[in-house]
This record gives C-alpha cells, sequence and structure tokens, in this order.
C-alpha cells in the first residue's frame, strides 16, 4: 500500500520532517501544514506560477508575441506548502554548467483542498485544472528589505498630512483617504541587489480601486521610476490581497500578473531612462483610486530572493495528499550582478 513518510519531532526547538509511514487517507494534509507552520519555516505559503500558454497555427506552429498567447501566465500567492529540500544548492554543478542545481520534495493538500483556496477556486479561475510538470513553486530563499508598516514612519498620502490620516495597528500601516490618490513610503538609500520580487498584502474599506504601484531606486523622479501599472480593478471589501512581482529585467518585456478572486488583470511594467535594478531603493508609491474616508491597510511589504522549484515529477496523488518532486535551475549570482550592471 503506498505511504506517506512524514513525521515530526523535536529537535534543539526545530521541528525537522522525517521519515514514518502513514497510510493515506490518515492524514489530513492542509491541517499539518496548518498546524506546523507556527512551529517550522518548512510549513510555508510558496506562489504557484504557470507560464502563458502560446496557441499553435494551423501547421501545429507555435505562435509568438503576446498576440499569440492562448492562455495567459497563472501567478496565484498563498499556496500552503510543506517543503523539504533535498539539495538547495550544489556549488559543484554550477560550476560544471549543469543547469539544474538543487531538490526538494514539496507536498500539498489534495487537489480539492487546493481548489477551494482563493484564487484556485476553477469556478472563478477556469485556466486551473491541477498542478503539473514544470510548473514552478516560488520559494522566498530570503528577505532582502522588509518595507516597514509596524510604524507609520515615513508613510503618508500625497495630499492629506499623515499626522492625522496614517496611523498603524502594530502589524499594518493604515491611510484614511482625504483627497489622496496615492500611498506611498520613502527611505535614504536602501540596498535590494539581491532581490528579485516585490510583494505586500494590501487591504481596504470602500470601493477603493487599486491602479498601479510605483518603486523608486536611486533618486525619487520618473526617469529613476520602475511602473507596475495594472489593469484597474477594485479591491474586495476589507479582505487581504497579496500582491507579488518580478523584480527583474525581463519583466520590462513581458509584463506579470495580479490575481483577485480568480481574476487575472494584467500588469504592463515600464522603467525610466535612469533605472536600473542594482540601484538602491528609495520609495514606494501606491496608486488608486478612493473616496474621503475610505481606508487603505499595507502590511508583510518586502523585497526577496527568491528560489523557483519546478515540478518534475508527482511522488505520490491521493485522497490525502500530493507530493511533487522538484528540482532548482540555476539562478544569477550576485556577485556578478553587482559586478556587470544591467548586462548580467
Amino acid at each position: 500500500m503506498t505511504k506517506l513518510h512524514l513525521s515530526c519531532i523535536q529537535d534543539h526547538g526545530v521541528l525537522v520532517v522525517l521519515n514514518q509511514a502513514v497510510k493515506p487517507g490518515h492524514i489530513n494534509m492542509g491541517r499539518v501544514i496548518r498546524q506546523l507552520s507556527g512551529h517550522t519555516n518548512q510549513s510555508r505559503k510558496m506562489v504557484y506560477h504557470r507560464p502563458s500558454i502560446y496557441g499553435k497555427d494551423g501547421y501545429g506552429v507555435t505562435s509568438g508575441g503576446a498576440a499569440g498567447i492562448s492562455t495567459p501566465e497563472m501567478l496565484l500567492p498563498d499556496l500552503p506548502v510543506l517543503v523539504r529540500p533535498l539539495v538547495t544548492k550544489d556549488y559543484q554543478l554550477t560550476k560544471g554548467g549543469a543547469n539544474v542545481i538543487g531538490a526538494s520534495r514539496i507536498y500539498t493538500a489534495n487537489i480539492r483542498t487546493i481548489k477551494g483556496i482563493p484564487n484556485f477556486n476553477q469556478e472563478d479561475n477556469v485556466n486551473f485544472d491541477e498542478i503539473e510538470g514544470w510548473d514552478r513553486f516560488i520559494d522566498n530563499d530570503r528577505t532582502i528589505y522588509r518595507i516597514p508598516t509596524t510604524a507609520t514612519g515615513t508613510w503618508g498620502g500625497n495630499v492629506s498630512a499623515p499626522a492625522t490620516t496614517v496611523t498603524t495597528d502594530g502589524e499594518s500601516v493604515i491611510l484614511t483617504v482625504d483627497g489622496d490618490s496615492s500611498f506611498s513610503f520613502t527611505t535614504a538609500a536602501t540596498n535590494t541587489l539581491e532581490a528579485d520580487r516585490l510583494r505586500f498584502q494590501i487591504k481596504a474599506s470602500g470601493a477603493v480601486q487599486l491602479n498601479a504601484v510605483h518603486v523608486f531606486h536611486s533618486g525619487n523622479t520618473d526617469d529613476t521610476r520602475l511602473a507596475y501599472d495594472n489593469t484597474d480593478f477594485v479591491l474586495l471589501d476589507n479582505n487581504w490581497l497579496t500582491i507579488d512581482m518580478p523584480f527583474v529585467s525581463g519583466t520590462i518585456d513581458k509584463g506579470t500578473s495580479i490575481f483577485q478572486s480568480g481574476t487575472r488583470y494584467n500588469v504592463d511594467v515600464t522603467s525610466g531612462d535612469d533605472f536600473t535594478y542594482e540601484l538602491d531603493f528609495r520609495e514606494i508609491q501606491i496608486h488608486f483610486s478612493a473616496t474621503t474616508d475610505d481606508t487603505i491597510y499595507v502590511r508583510n511589504a518586502e523585497y526577496y530572493k527568491s528560489i523557483s522549484w519546478h515540478v518534475r515529477s508527482v511522488r505520490e496523488y491521493n485522497d490525502g495528499f500530493i507530493i511533487f518532486n522538484c528540482v532548482r535551475t540555476r539562478g544569477k549570482r550576485d556577485s556578478l550582478r553587482r559586478s556587470y550592471g544591467t548586462a548580467y
């Protein structure tokens, strides 16, 4: 009989995933992941990503360019998983020119449970059916810079006086709109070289429409701006939305996505003439349309360095859980990125 090899034991205050036979159907993987999340970082949420699928012409030739996309990408944050890295980074393989340099085993709840998660619900997102080969889980390797939201700091609206409109609940920074159309944070020059993704959570009370997210590096002018301009949409009232977008050079050509309740909103990405990814972070602006006394909450904002785990095979698939064997492909080296700049 097929068995899940999973147990948790306490070892110097750290829960470690080890091998022990458990019969299928005798474990609720969704519950296991939730319970472990408070004890070990092996249980966490990742971003699920499937690239765009291009259509084919009458000769079976794949179409190219944006016009040839038959099914747009899926970029769905907040998928609960239990990850067991086997090899995170193998520098010998990298030196030898190998593309696959790491491996892990990723456990998820069964597909029916996954489809009950917002954005994965197939009634709302008809393009999601199951997790397939070479889809990827985007993991947080490490946080490069956490944008503070536990204190008001230098957060403010573009019109109102921050002293009267910006507050905090100890976790989120909150703007009570008073004629404002953007909510921004500024700081002194802060390194974000190693980061390749930008993430934050946003919630609103009232009919608040999200219009764009702009970040500024090395300065605070349009020339030093990276603009994520999304298709406008209204945030669900009093519901947290996780936005997780790439912060790498190819994004300017391809754009990215924001999903809410299974609906994809396209995000065009453009940059100013003097913007480059290796320069220091200075400011983030969240642009919106709202009415007076609407409130906007922001939390868990960060630049982070990611790991991409690509699904290589399915080790186990049953009513209780799914186990994916995943591989890590070689990424760029931070030291070379600093030396070579945008050419690398």
